[in-house]
C-alpha cells in the first residue's frame, strides 16, 4: 500500500515537473510521468537492495540517465528535471501527512 501511495505522488510530481519545465518532452503524458516515476523507483529500490557503496550517488546518476532517455533531455534538462521533483515532493510531504 505504502508503494502505491509513494508511487501515486512521486507520479503527480514528476507530471507536474514536466509541465513546469520548457520544451517537449517525449513522456509528458501523465502514463509518461507514472513510468518515468516508477523506474526511478525502481532504480533506487535496486540500489538499496545490493547495499552497493555509494549506491545513493549511483542511483542518483542512473536516475538522471534514466531521465535523459525517458524525456529525451540532456543532462543538464534532466537535472534540472530532477530537482524540480524533488522539490514538488518535498511540498507533498509537508503537506499529505496532514491531509491523510
Amino acid at each position: 500500500m505504502n508503494f502505491l501511495v509513494g508511487w501515486i505522488v512521486s507520479g503527480i510530481a514528476v507530471w507536474l515537473a514536466l509541465k513546469l519545465f520548457p520544451g517537449k518532452q517525449k513522456a509528458e503524458s501523465i502514463p509518461g510521468a507514472f513510468l518515468t516515476a516508477l523506474i526511478g523507483a525502481l532504480i533506487f529500490w535496486v540500489f538499496k537492495v545490493l547495499h552497493i557503496p555509494f549506491g545513493t550517488l549511483l542511483a542518483i546518476l542512473v536516475w538522471l540517465y534514466a531521465l535523459r532517455k525517458i524525456q529525451g533531455v540532456g543532462w543538464l534538462g534532466a537535472a534540472v528535471l530532477a530537482v524540480l521533483v524533488y522539490l514538488i515532493n518535498a511540498l507533498f510531504g509537508l503537506f499529505l501527512p496532514t491531509l491523510l
